[in-house]
């Protein structure tokens, strides 16, 4: 990736973000207003990616498989009964 295509989005998103605060200075919403505002962004979320509780990180399945490897290999030495 070019580092000028990066400086040019950091630039953009810094002027998003300051022209959000003054929006939210000059007009600030009513609390049940930004509940609103905040679950409907949620809800876009989901439609957009799914449930964050149905997500799979292949990553953390292959870390949790060879836990549980090591997990058994160390429990297959313990002796039984104790």
């Amino acid at each position: 990736m070019n580092p000028e295509d990066i400086r040019r989005w950091v630039e953009n998103h810094r002027a998003a973000a300051a022209r959000e605060r003054a929006l939210i200075r000059d007009k600030p919403l009513p609390s049940s207003e930004a509940f609103a505002a905040a679950f409907s962004l949620m809800v876009l979320n989901e439609t957009l990616n799914g449930s964050p509780f149905e997500r799979r990180d292949p990553v953390s399945e292959r870390e949790d498989a060879e836990m549980y490897e090591a997990w058994a290999k160390l429990r297959a030495r313990w002796p039984r009964g104790r």
